[in-house]
């Protein structure tokens, strides 16, 4: 997820914000501290070459540390960057293939209170950013406009304000009550000149919001202060 009180941005990934989060608790006079804020920094970037490097060339401990936790909490990446390597993580060898291609744009929901002391800032539950059992889908800001739009909001989420929860939830059931029966038709993927967009399976928008819906749904049941839905 990625987390952020409208201006201050929490990271992208579980293992970026993990990283970020440990360097935080041992604070800038740590030796470790600038290599694991640096590690957090590339990998919410999607620099995955730079990430590589600069582990690669870290001390052992340290490197170590952020191997483990990439392989955890996002193991996709950690794929990327060392494929089906096995055993100490000091004697992988990053992907000779790898690039530094930015992070995909893309949205998804958070969960929002007011701040209890500063009126203008929306805030979160401390527990509720690590919480993976209430992790929202991650969408294309495309799929995100068509999401909202369906449901009445306004798809320019980039400038839209945190909706109240349980207006989301009332919102999201009707909309699968309306379309019982009734699944979104297939979009096929096209291409135009070098730009590609994605296509969607038959049922997509349905999927979708059917699952925002069980999620807002478990997010107020575990979080009572969640009062807001966010996207962004």
């Amino acid at each position: 997820m990625r987390f952020h009180e409208f201006n201050e941005d929490k990271g992208s990934t579980l293992a970026s914000r993990t990283i970020s989060r440990y360097a935080d608790e041992i604070g800038p006079d740590s030796m470790d501290y600038k290599m694991f804020k640096k590690t957090a920094e590339l990998l919410d970037a999607g620099k995955l070459r730079s990430l590589a490097q600069h582990i690669y060339y870290s001390d052992t401990s340290p490197a170590e540390y952020v191997m483990k936790v990439i392989s955890k909490k996002d193991p996709e990446t950690f794929e990327k960057m060392y494929g089906d390597q096995e055993g100490y993580f000091s004697l992988m060898k990053p992907r000779k293939d790898l690039t530094d291609s930015e992070v995909q744009e893309g949205a998804e929901m958070i969960a929002y209170h007011k701040h209890p002391t500063q009126q203008n800032l929306w805030t979160f539950p401390d527990e509720y950013k690590d919480d993976e059992e209430v992790e929202s889908p991650y969408m294309s800001n495309a799929s995100m406009r068509q999401f909202l739009d369906a449901l009445g909001y306004d798809s320019d989420f980039e400038d839209m304000s945190p909706v109240p929860a349980k207006e989301f939830i009332a919102r999201t059931t009707q909309w699968l009550q309306k379309n019982i029966g009734k699944r979104s038709p297939e979009e096929p993927t096209t291409q135009d000149g070098n730009m590609v967009s994605v296509g969607k399976p038959e049922g997509y928008m349905n999927q979708m919001v059917k699952a925002h819906n069980e999620i807002a749904r478990k997010i107020l049941a575990k979080y009572p202060e969640v009062t807001h839905f966010g996207f962004n």
